[in-house]
């Protein structure tokens, strides 16, 4: 069975450039973490969005919902920032006949002790 990911941005895909915090949300990391991790099952990655949580709109939402309800895989992963996943999972609920996990990190995956 393949998981479709879809990738929102947050701080698991930042990249920071100075001391100040100031940041960029880059590509999407999730593909990295998985080999580091060496899981070995069949997914695709959807980059829906590249953006902190906090600036998340409900029109990023409902385009995520969007997404989601189109795929044909039932099991869904959504990498998200922190701040604002409660909202998020509030925008998904009643999708029918899908299993959808969101998840999220305190630490960008490029900083080599990431908690992604």
């Amino acid at each position: 069975m393949k998981i479709k990911i879809f990738s929102m941005g947050g701080t698991i895909d930042k990249l920071y450039f100075d001391d100040l915090s100031r940041y960029e949300v880059g590509d999407p990391q999730v593909a990295e973490v998985l080999k580091e991790a060496e899981v070995h099952f069949d997914y695709d990655i959807e980059d829906v969005v590249r953006k902190d949580s906090l600036r998340l709109t409900e029109a990023d939402r409902e385009l995520l919902r969007q997404r989601i309800a189109a795929s044909p895989h039932r099991l869904a992963l959504v990498t998200h920032g922190t701040d604002t996943m409660v909202e998020t999972g509030q925008a998904l609920k009643g999708i029918p006949d899908k299993v959808i996990v969101l998840t999220g990190a305190i630490s960008p995956y490029r900083f080599r002790q990431s908690d992604a």
